[in-house]
């Protein structure tokens, strides 16, 4: 065909079967060549079921099109979303695109900024416009095909069960390793299928007598309750500090100079390097929130605020605020980010200080200081100070990835690491440490009594396919390859706790979502309330993550579970994982039978055994 027939045939009516075959054919082989030269290999079961799948998704949507060319785009960003785009996340994060992440493409199109924008805001919204606008149903064909498009996902919707237990037979299914699903599967296949999932997994809120057995189930379970520490009403202050981490143990980088504020480092082994076990990695700074606010362990790369909390809970600021406490929360960004304002008025939190009341305008167009940060709150605590007891949660932002700071934030920490972040992040941390430890010191003199709290999110992203950590010896490439002390490894971040004038708490490796009952005894509330829900089985400690779970013994990791089949413990895990994640269902999204349970009238109701307030 010349050129000129091609160039007419491309701009004319959508007709004949050639082009849904050769475009669809043509860029699945282009895919295959590109992927094999980046080491990103398609298996023989992807060409089996993945490439027929897509030539007849083509069909489809040619059948439906009015003209060639749209359709012709449309396909292009088809692959560019379900396999280029997948691609490059297993080189950056380690893992494929996830349909449970579509809540999260919001907040990554503002993470990128108008990068965010130019590589996913404007590349979706031409492959919809491509779709839309280029549709047809006056041909019988298009009509066929309009009802067959409908009636396949009705199918799915219907059936989720029996049809994701088929494709799992056919294609097989690593939970712990979706790079190993993409591979085999291919791009289109492994979506469908992990959406299917998705659809299988969706269970309406759970009725009182499921509840009641699953609470009974896991009281049972993790046997009797351990006395409340000793506690007393005095604020509360906790510190989230964005991607906080010691890089020393990065041995390959052999940085040129200490990183850690000193003060820091003596700090952090007055509490025997007590360390917070966190659900997320390299990001999803709102599932370490999550835990660290409300108690219940979350194990998805989704991040739940966008989507799991749909009612009024007794989270541990809301415990506090019924208390007696004034509850604040602080962060230099837009309170939509991770749907935050939304949240905190659904968990208690009575004030929110965001972008609209703290000012960037001396930021000179980075990221706000942590030090900028913690004097503006402090302005505006003692501007608006009342005579209740205080819970000031502060959210940082400095140390988000990548890492960029002003010229005055500049250490100039060297390093022989052959990844560019590793430098740039020990410069952030050298600020990070001196400043959260000059608050500290203004704390412990102005407020000694109080209770302050500060951890890292998770640890930072450094390097596609984990360089930072690869070059260290310290992780594998990709999730789905680590082994059980990798896994322990990747959770750990720095997490402190001072009780006022008797100093830090030595609390070893402590999963966050445990962490809430313990702040909520040390401010004096007697009643762990919805707390107690998630107390581990019996001389062990959990730490659910994505497709795995990890089984503590004294804050050491014992066993690695892929499957419950595994062990006792595993099947324990597996156990009490499904029952808490039932309550926290009927808590955060369904009819809070577990309140009623509980003794509870309504969200926040427990019991104040305080009797001392050093006031705000």
């Amino acid at each position: 065909m010349s050129w000129q027939r091609l160039r007419q045939s491309l701009l004319g009516p959508a007709r004949g079967w050639r082009w849904p075959v050769y475009v669809a054919l043509g860029l699945y082989v282009t895919v295959s060549l590109v992927f094999h030269l980046i080491h990103v290999p398609i298996g023989q079961t992807a060409a089996m079921f993945d490439m027929p799948l897509v030539v007849g998704i083509s069909f489809l949507c040619f059948a439906m099109a009015r003209r060639v060319w749209p359709f012709v785009l449309f396909m292009l960003l088809y692959f560019a979303l379900f396999y280029f785009a997948s691609a490059a996340m297993i080189k950056v994060l380690g893992r494929p695109i996830m349909p449970e992440e579509i809540v999260n493409l919001r907040a990554l199109i503002e993470i990128l900024g108008p990068l965010g924008w130019i590589g996913i805001g404007v590349p979706l919204a031409v492959f919809a416009a491509a779709w839309l606008f280029n549709l047809t149903w006056k041909t019988r064909q298009a009509k066929g095909a309009l009802a067959l498009s409908v009636a396949l996902p009705l199918v799915a919707i219907s059936f989720p069960a029996p049809i994701v237990s088929g494709l799992d037979r056919l294609t097989s299914n690593s939970p712990w390793d979706q790079n190993i699903n993409f591979y085999v599967r291919g791009g289109t296949v492994h979506f469908l299928q992990e959406t299917i999932r998705l659809l299988a997994q969706r269970t309406p809120p759970p009725q009182e007598a499921e509840v009641a057995a699953a609470v009974a189930r896991l009281q049972t379970l993790s046997g009797p309750a351990a006395p409340p520490p000793a506690g007393r009403t005095r604020n509360v202050h906790m510190f989230l500090l964005e991607s906080f981490w010691d890089p020393k143990v990065l041995t390959a980088a052999r940085f040129s100079q200490p990183v850690m504020d000193p003060r820091f480092e003596e700090l952090w082994r007055e509490s025997g390097y007590s360390q917070g076990l966190s659900p997320a990695f390299g990001g999803q700074t709102a599932n370490a929130e999550y835990e660290m606010l409300c108690g219940f362990p979350t194990s998805q790369h989704a991040v739940n605020f966008e989507y799991g909390i749909k009612r009024d809970v007794p989270c541990l600021p809301e415990v506090l605020r019924r208390a007696g406490y004034r509850t604040i929360a602080s962060h230099p960004n837009r309170g939509t980010f991770w749907n935050r304002t939304s949240v905190y008025d659904h968990i208690g939190f009575e004030t929110f200080w965001d972008t609209d009341t703290l000012d960037l305008s001396g930021t000179g167009g980075f990221l706000m200081t942590d030090k900028e940060q913690f004097r503006q709150v402090q302005a505006l605590i003692a501007k608006t100070r009342d005579d209740r007891p205080l819970f000031n949660y502060v959210l940082t932002i400095e140390g988000h990835w990548n890492y960029t700071t002003g010229p005055e934030r500049q250490a100039g920490i060297r390093s022989d690491s052959r990844v560019p972040y590793v430098p740039q992040f020990a410069n952030v941390m050298h600020f990070k440490s001196r400043d959260v430890m000059d608050i500290i010191a203004e704390l412990r003199t102005s407020d000694p009594d109080s209770l302050i709290v500060i951890f890292g999110d998770h640890l930072p992203l450094l390097g596609n396919g984990n360089e930072g950590y690869v070059e260290s010896g310290l992780l594998a490439a990709t999730p789905g390859a680590f082994d059980r002390d990798q896994y322990d490894f990747s959770t750990r971040t720095p997490m402190v706790v001072i009780d006022g004038r008797n100093g830090p708490l030595r609390l070893g490796a402590r999963p966050m979502f445990e962490m809430p009952a313990l702040i909520a005894g040390l401010a004096g509330l007697s009643d762990p309330g919805i707390f107690a829900l998630t107390r581990p089985p019996a001389g062990i400690d959990l730490r659910p993550l994505p497709g795995v779970n990890l089984v503590y013994e004294d804050g050491a990791p014992r066993e690695l579970c892929r499957t419950a089949a595994q062990s006792a413990d595993c099947r324990n895990a597996a156990d009490w994982l499904g029952d808490v994640q039932l309550v926290e269902h009927d808590l955060f999204r369904g009819d809070q039978h577990a309140l009623k349970l509980l003794g509870q009238a309504g969200p926040g109701t427990l019991a104040h055994a305080g009797t001392e307030s050093s006031g705000n």
